[in-house]
């Protein structure tokens, strides 16, 4: 009787354990075990995510800009702030559009918007580029708008004008020698103010800006070891310093002006990755809530919260396992792993730049 009330008591706590670990039971406790209540002093925080404008103090904070994909931006020669958003195009065949969106990852029909700002953010001038599958790859360049593959460039961002200008074509035919290509691309990388490298079937082409003129130069022979392309331009601009394929480092006064000051967790899920190859499946769980920051620009503070989620595995553990107060000591890392916030201010303009998603795109200004 005795061996069979141990056998009975071992699979009970097989069973438990197992629904534990895997029928949800521990996210359930988890939950049922979280009744912090936000501290008083943290409920006039707010979202920010409306796009009407929100007052701290003499300054007012408003989403002007929302994108399909990160929105760019840049200081262009002239002290202009140029802003680059694009989206998925209303007023076209829209059997193009879906059609468009279902193959891979790249959008051919998408519509840009370019915009130019003063230095009291007010919009000045725009422009927008109606990207197709036959003429997609109109993009950034300096103080320029280029598009390598219909070899031409516009020079709206200096003055307005959306005309295509021809660029000087040079060796497209190869038939140039081996040593005039080398020696002309040797000239490229010491004279020219910028170039990109590109490969354009068996031959290269490069993009180049030298002594106020747009070339593009076809070559078909190993020019030099050690110089490589650079990252293109078009996809890469950001005043936060934010590029796509730049690693970021800890930088602990990154922010002196915004400080995340509490966390408070809502709930907690369990996620399920599915594995391949006969690899293990593994589940793993995060605590999902809000991250209350603080913004402090010239005596006013502006009180936001936004949603945050933090996973309980490697490298991220030391997020899910802090809560409350404590999150302020993790500020730095906050900021490398997360980026939850982005700010940009210049002595010569008389606004700020700031968003919490890549996506979004806030304007703070001083109220007049």
């Amino acid at each position: 009787m005795k061996k069979i009330t141990l056998i009975i008591g071992a699979v009970f706590l097989l069973a438990v354990v197992l629904f534990y670990n895997f029928g949800g039971l521990d996210v359930y406790l988890l939950n049922k075990m979280n009744r912090s209540a936000l501290p008083e002093k943290y409920k006039n925080y707010q979202y920010i995510d409306s796009t009407q404008s929100i007052t701290f103090g003499h300054h007012e904070i408003k989403l002007m800009w929302e994108s399909y994909s990160g929105i760019q931006h840049f200081i262009s020669l002239e002290g202009h702030v140029i802003i680059v958003t694009n989206e998925i195009p209303k007023d076209r065949n829209q059997k193009e559009i879906e059609d468009d969106g279902a193959v891979g990852s790249t959008r051919f029909y998408m519509d840009y918007h370019f915009y130019k700002l003063d230095k009291d953010g007010n919009i000045i001038d725009r422009y927008t580029y109606k990207s197709t599958r036959d003429n997609w790859n109109e993009l950034l360049f300096g103080d320029f708008i280029v598009n390598y593959n219909k070899k031409y460039y516009k020079t709206w961002i200096k003055d307005g004008d959306t005309l295509r200008k021809p660029m000087i074509v040079q060796n497209e035919d190869l038939k140039w020698s081996e040593d005039e290509q080398i020696r002309q691309f040797q000239n490229i990388v010491e004279k020219a103010d910028d170039y990109l490298r590109d490969h354009d079937g068996d031959s290269e082409c490069t993009t180049y800006y030298m002594n106020g003129k747009w070339y593009q130069l076809f070559t078909n022979t190993k020019l030099s070891k050690g110089i490589y392309s650079r990252a293109n331009p078009g996809y890469n601009n950001s005043l936060f310093g934010e590029g796509r394929f730049e690693k970021k480092e800890l930088e602990p006064h990154r922010y002196p002006n915004i400080m995340p000051v509490y966390f408070q967790r809502k709930e907690v899920d369990k996620f399920t990755s599915s594995a391949s190859g006969g690899a293990i499946s593994t589940t793993s769980k995060s605590w999902n809530g809000d991250l209350y920051c603080q913004l402090l620009i010239k005596g006013d503070t502006l009180k936001f919260k936004k949603a945050m989620s933090f996973n309980e595995n490697f490298p991220t553990e030391k997020f899910y396992n802090t809560k409350g107060e404590d999150i302020r000591k993790l500020k730095a890392e906050l900021e490398k792993k997360y980026a939850p916030y982005l700010y940009f201010s210049d002595k010569n303009l008389n606004f700020q730049l700031f968003t919490t998603r890549e996506n979004k795109l806030y304007l703070i200004k001083p109220i007049q």
